[in-house]
C-alpha cells in the first residue's frame, strides 16, 4: 500500500474542503487524496466541521421569486458531459486525473525539454496557474531554476530527488517563490509527474538563456 510521506500544505486542505481552492491546484489535491489515506481522512473531517458551522448559521431570507428563477436557470443550463470512462485495464493516473485528461501517457504528445525530459502537450489553465505532466528518463536531470511563484509535484510513477528531499508516488514536492530547484530522477525507471505552477519557472544555468526563449534541445 502507497503511504506518502510529503503532503499537500494545510491550508491547501482547508481551500481545498472549502471549495475555495483553484482548478489547477484542486486537480493536484484530489490526485494526491487518491494515494493518501492521512490526507483523506484531514479533508473529511474538515468538510464535516464545514457542515456543522453552515447548520449553526442563522437562515438568510430571499425572494418569493427566487424557486422559479432557480428552476428558469436549471431548464436552459447546458448538460454536464459525462465522464470519461475508465481505460481498459489499471490507469496510471489517479481518477482525477484520468477523468482530466482523458488518455493514458502513450497516447499523449510530449516536448522535449533536454535529452531525457518532457513536458505534456496536454495542459490546463487558470489564470496565471497551469498544469500538465512532467516525464523524466531514469537519471535525467531537470535543468537548473527558480520559481517565480509557487510550484508542486505530484509523482505518479517512479520517483526523483532534488535539493530538499527525496520523492516517490503519491508524494508532493512544493516549491516557494525564489526556491532554486534541481530534480534528478531516479536510476531504476521513468518518472512521471503532474506539474503545478503559479507563474512560469526561470531557468537558470549555461542554458538558462535558451531555455527561456523557447528553445529544446
Amino acid at each position: 500500500m502507497i503511504v506518502p510521506a510529503h503532503h499537500p500544505a494545510p491550508e491547501l486542505l482547508l481551500d481545498y474542503a472549502a471549495g475555495s481552492l483553484r482548478e489547477v491546484q484542486s486537480l493536484l489535491v484530489a490526485a494526491h487524496l487518491a494515494y493518501c489515506p492521512e490526507c483523506r481522512a484531514q479533508v473529511a473531517e474538515l468538510e464535516a466541521c464545514g457542515g456543522v458551522l453552515l447548520a449553526d448559521l442563522p437562515p438568510e431570507p430571499v425572494s418569493d421569486s427566487l424557486f422559479g428563477t432557480l428552476m428558469t436557470r436549471l431548464d436552459g443550463a447546458v448538460a454536464t458531459p459525462p465522464p470519461v470512462p475508465a481505460p481498459a485495464g489499471k490507469s496510471l493516473f489517479p481518477g482525477p486525473l484520468r477523468r482530466a485528461i482523458g488518455a493514458e501517457p502513450e497516447a499523449l504528445e510530449w516536448v522535449r525539454v533536454v535529452p531525457g525530459v518532457h513536458l505534456s502537450a496536454w495542459g490546463i489553465g487558470a489564470g496565471t496557474a497551469s498544469a500538465c505532466l512532467l516525464r523524466m528518463a531514469p537519471r535525467s536531470r531537470v535543468p537548473a531554476h527558480r520559481h517565480t511563484d509557487s510550484e508542486m509535484l505530484l509523482v505518479m510513477k517512479g520517483g526523483f530527488s532534488d535539493e530538499f528531499g527525496a520523492y516517490r508516488v503519491g508524494d508532493v514536492a512544493s516549491y516557494d517563490t525564489g526556491t532554486p530547484h534541481h530534480a534528478v530522477a531516479d536510476a531504476d525507471g521513468e518518472c512521471l509527474c503532474l506539474l503545478v505552477q503559479d507563474q512560469p519557472l526561470v531557468f537558470t544555468g549555461p542554458l538558462g538563456w535558451l531555455l527561456n526563449r523557447g528553445f529544446r534541445f
